[in-house]
């Protein structure tokens, strides 16, 4: 059995994946990291662009645990 593979349309999810977002801000990367914690993490909440200073880390941690923290089991 062969199987083909798409590098081309890989390269393009990749490419796709690494552009930065537009007005990443404390509040929006917090609301990320919230959603990230309370639906599951999906490449849109963990976009490498909310980590991209440690102000910005900082405020995705903070809305990761205050995620977990009113997740309804």
């Amino acid at each position: 059995m062969k199987h083909k593979f798409d590098f081309v349309g890989l390269n393009t999810v990749i490419s796709e994946a690494y552009k930065p977002l537009n007005h990443v801000t404390a509040s929006t990367a917090r609301k990320a990291g919230m959603e990230a914690a309370i639906k599951g993490t999906t490449p849109s909440n963990c976009h490498h662009s909310y980590f991209s200073t440690k102000e910005l880390e900082k405020e995705w941690y903070r809305g990761y645990r205050m995620g977990k923290q009113n997740r309804t089991a």
